[in-house]
């Protein structure tokens, strides 16, 4: 979510027959108002801003989701929804056209419309400083100043305000009358009542209001409507009360209503009246048959009638009230507003309201909808506890547990326990089971766990929907020739105050009993959710049982490309079995949960501490479980990351074990996870060869570790083997080798659509292409590499296609931008841990400052590339890192210096047995002016000795300066 300081001025413009207005969160067509989410809504927003112009889906990731990790999928299902909501058809567009693999663009040209202001008096929409805050309710408020105006002009109208407690209907009604200014206005409130009540109670009252404002009234009431003003005995003296009941002698309550009706409608013949009636639900009969009464009368009149009242309560009651609003609306004697909780969009516009800070943070704002349920007395409490909080700790930094823990306010808590008096015994413990299975349920799910008919419960589920207070349809799904209804609460705030209320005792209970009777639908072939049945195995305090699902629900977490998740399942797991007797199946569940989060949390966070720990910490207890089924994962996962970090030794002892594990158990998988933990760390090390030979060594064991369907691993060992294997080829000169290797790892890669393995071969492509020398194809890559970073939340490869970016950006005259992408980039994948390939990057750096000029500045970077060499003993990129350092020397004018760097890159080449390097490194000294005949000749030959690399540059490169010698 943008910041607003950062956003242009809101929209409002007119396209088609539709409305944008953007300050309100309003689209419309016409007067009414079209729901559509926060970010589809946000999406309109930004085409609409740019009209005719192509925005690719970068640019639209980034102004509407704001540079978070999304997919691709996430706009097109954005984009999908707002052509429902426009009706506009992709394939004959009228509003937003697909370009194709590019992004959209916004065809029409909107019309821009006057600031946004409502129907009425012209007052000005905004927040006065020090009035509280109104947030949308845009359309709401058009409505209620339309019906005014045309009660102004003689039109009666009965306007209803509806919606469920702490909504803002009163917010409403008081925004609606802040901005009238013109005619009379009398406000009157009906009480809930335990026995008979006054008939005509908020009606009397709003007259005795409205007598205290205008003189003439109780002499229009005296000759008009008597019987009304008996009622108001403070209006006269003592003989005129007594003359009155004389008078009236016998008179019905018929005559009431006629009176009034006549009182309203003379009143109003030389001025408008806003008559207002709140919580009309506790009503008296006497009232709601008044307001019936003067609806349908046909005599004009300046009368405009107000009521509010909650919707829930009058259909669930019974209340005289709903007969009446439908009999009205189907003779078009009324007009109703139902409100909704607020959108994300509202939510975020009334947090910033009191908090910018926390108002353009999208996942608190997210957080705080889901809490509150976007009911705005909810949300005020909560926010004014935050802001406490804030204000006691000097920081408004809150996460999304901290803020499922503020209570609901005892305001709402209240209105609710009184609906929860007024259920029977039976109806309020069948909420309360249902609220213990969550927000949604299955009938089959509750008539289980509490082991009742299920013909019975779906009755009772199907009466409290139509009721429209506790329970609404959620979804229903087609099943052989049966349709099954999922319920759901119509409120999260009235499931959490049922479910706060059960007894702990009684709550545990009830959620094993539900935690079994989705065991058995499970058992049934119904799908269940495994994370689901861990909760409520684990509230209803049956450890052990939660474990074992908590641990199924990791794994299909990380399977399924979810490692955010899989990492904050394992936590939670974690901390449960340190609390739970220690006896076999715990040991097991401990190795998988532990190998688990170690490879989330690589995924997530990087090689730290963290990762390293987690699966050490497996590997550890495999010694006392060496059969069990994630030893490969363990013992591949464990090398991966020990390789990544660097700590070479103990990466070679992990594959040393994987070995041995391998003879005692049989296991094929053990020995390819050896062999590719072995052929990194010889890559690192320089030793081309080596890793070849243990690579190769390990191609026969990839079909039957395939076929053996093993798929819990940080990177696909497969792809990753043939990965490692195309850039050894290529330091030994065998490009052609190389490239056949790197196709079959992207094939295995893009078949088994693994973000993890695509980005392995990627990266390792890049490798091999600044080897190359392909500018463009590592500035491509670049791309690929950020565009698949982005769309995964691969925190691995965030600072690669960095560093591959600038490293091209570099060599195409952008050196020191390049420079300093590369550097940023170094330092954050040195953060997360992972130390290999560090010396690479700062060569990489190097190179870029010396191609900007800088060379005491690059010799620095340089020197310390060389120092992480000596450290580490990473020697892959060390006869680059010489012919820099020749490079730099040549340039600040010291041939001495730059061919023994040179010489001692061939040297090192040559130690490496890379080829490949060594040709790079001999032309390199043969363009020197103090290159020998022999340098010449070792390069013609080496030139001979890589047909392989005929077609590439570098041999091209070779042959001219060998032609022109």
């Amino acid at each position: 979510m943008a910041d607003a300081a950062t956003r242009s001025s809101p929209l409002h413009v007119r396209f088609g027959e539709f409305e944008l207005d953007e300050a309100n969160a309003l689209l419309l067509r016409g007067r009414s108002a079209i729901a559509l989410s926060p970010t589809p809504f946000g999406l309109l927003c930004a085409l609409a801003r740019h009209p005719g112009a192509l925005l690719t889906k970068h640019a639209l990731l980034d102004e509407v989701w704001g540079h978070r990790f999304v997919s691709d999928s996430v706009l097109k299902t954005a984009i999908s929804d707002l052509r429902s909501a426009l009706a506009d058809d992709a394939r004959k567009p009228r509003y937003i056209e697909t370009v194709a693999r590019r992004g959209y663009r916004f065809i029409t040209r909107p019309e821009a419309l006057p600031a946004a202001t409502l129907p009425g008096n012209g007052v000005d929409e905004r927040d006065e400083p020090g009035t509280p805050s109104f947030v949308g309710r845009a359309a709401e408020i058009s409505q209620l100043r339309s019906a005014w105006q045309r009660a102004s002009r003689g039109r009666r109208s009965v306007f209803w305000v509806a919606g469920a407690p702490g909504v803002g209907k009163t917010t409403l009604i008081e925004r609606f009358l802040s901005g009238q200014s013109d005619g009379s206005c009398a406000r009157g409130y009906c009480v809930e009542h335990y026995g008979s009540s006054e008939p005509y109670l908020p009606v009397l009252e709003a007259l005795a209001q409205l007598c205290r404002t205008d003189d003439s009234l109780p002499s229009l009431l005296r000759s008009v409507a008597p019987t009304w003003l008996l009622q108001l005995p403070w209006l006269g003296t003592a003989e005129d009360r007594e003359s009155l009941r004389r008078e009236l002698v016998g008179v019905g309550p018929d005559r009431m209503l006629r009176e009034m009706a006549e009182l309203l409608d003379r009143y109003t013949e030389h001025r408008s009246l806003l008559l207002i009636t709140e919580d009309l639900h506790w009503a008296d009969r006497a009232t709601i048959q008044l307001i019936d009464y003067v609806a349908r009368r046909r005599t004009s009149a300046r009368l405009m009638w107000l009521a509010s009242f909650r919707l829930a309560e009058v259909v669930a009651f019974e209340h005289p009230l709903n007969a009446l609003r439908l009999e009205l609306r189907l003779h078009g004697l009324c007009e109703e507003i139902v409100l909704d909780p607020f959108s994300e969009t509202e939510v975020a516009a009334y947090l910033a309201g009191r908090s910018s800070s926390l108002g353009s943070n999208e996942s608190f704002v997210r957080a705080l909808h889901v809490r509150t349920d976007g009911v705005p007395l909810f949300l005020a409490s909560v926010i004014e506890e935050v802001l406490a909080r804030a204000a006691q700790s000097g920081t408004e930094a809150i996460n999304g547990d901290e803020l499922a823990r503020v209570a609901v306010p005892e305001n709402v808590t209240a209105i609710i326990d009184r609906y929860l008096l007024k259920l029977s015994p039976e109806r309020r413990t069948m909420l309360s089971a249902a609220a213990v299975c969550g927000m949604e349920f299955r009938v089959v799910t509750l008539a289980r766990a509490l082991d009742r008919d299920a013909v019975e419960i779906a009755d009772a589920c199907d009466q409290l929907m139509r009721e429209q207070l506790w329970l609404a349809v959620s979804d229903i799904r087609n099943t052989g020739d049966a349709q099954e209804v999922s319920h759901g609460f119509r409120h999260a705030v009235f499931r959490e105050v049922l479910y706060e209320r059960l007894p702990q005792s009684m709550r545990a209970e009830l959620h094993r009993k539900v935690a079994v009777a989705l065991e058995q639908e499970r058992a049934a072939g119904r799908a269940v959710k495994v994370s689901e049945l861990a909760m409520h195995f684990d509230r209803g305090r049956a450890p052990m049982a939660a474990l074992r699902y908590y641990a199924e629900a990791a794994e299909a977490a990380l399977l399924h490309l979810s490692p955010g998740e899989c990492l904050s399942l394992t936590e939670h797991a974690l901390s449960l079995l340190d609390h739970t007797p220690v006896c076999a199946e715990h040991a097991s569940l401990e190795i998988t949960l532990a190998t688990l989060r170690g490879v989330s949390v690589f995924h997530v966070q990087g090689a730290g501490d963290a990762a390293r720990n987690a699966l050490q910490r497996a590997c550890s207890l495999l010694a006392d479980d060496p059969a069990h089924p994630m030893r490969g994962l363990i013992l591949h996962g464990l090398g991966f990351l020990l390789t990544v970090r660097a700590e070479f030794a103990d990466a070679l002892a992990t594959a040393d074990r994987a070995d041995a594990l391998a003879s005692q158990t049989g296991d094929p998988f053990l020995p390819l996870a050896a062999c590719i933990v072995r052929g990194q760390v010889y890559m690192h090390q320089g030793r081309p060869g080596a890793a070849r030979e243990v690579l190769e060594r390990a191609l026969p064991a990839i079909e039957v570790a395939e076929s053996a369907s093993e798929r819990r691993f940080i990177a696909d060992p497969c792809v990753t083997l043939l990965s490692m294997l195309s850039l050894q080829l290529v330091q030994l000169g065998l490009v052609v080798q190389a490239r056949e290797r790197l196709q079959q790892a992207y094939a295995r890669a893009r078949r088994l659509g693994q973000p993890m393995a695509i980005l392995v071969v990627t990266w390792y492509e890049a490798l091999i292409q600044v080897r190359l020398g392909n500018v463009d194809r590592v500035a491509m890559i670049a791309d690929e590499l950020h565009a698949l970073v982005e769309e995964f939340a691969l925190a691995q490869g965030k600072a690669a296609c960095r560093w591959f970016r600038g490293w091209a950006d570099a060599r195409n005259g952008k050196a020191l931008e390049g420079f300093r992408q590369i550097r940023d980039a170094h330092d954050e994948n040195t953060a997360l841990g992972m130390m290999a390939g560090a010396s690479e990057n700062l060569g990489y750096a190097a190179e870029a400052l010396l191609l900007h000029g800088d060379w005491q500045s690059a010799q620095e970077q340089l020197q310390r590339s060389l120092e992480l060499v000596v450290t580490y003993g990473e020697r892959i990129y060390l006869p680059q890192l010489l012919l820099i350092e020749g490079a730099i020397a040549g340039a600040r004018g010291d041939p001495g210096a730059a061919q023994i760097a040179t010489r001692r890159a061939v040297q090192e080449a040559r130690e490496q047995d890379a080829a490949w390097l060594e040709l790079l490194a001999l032309t390199a000294l043969c363009e020197q002016a103090g290159a020998a005949d022999e340098d010449r000749l070792a390069l013609a030959v080496l030139v001979g000795q890589l047909p392989e690399a005929s077609e590439t540059t570098a041999i091209a490169r070779a042959r001219a300066l060998l032609a022109n010698a």
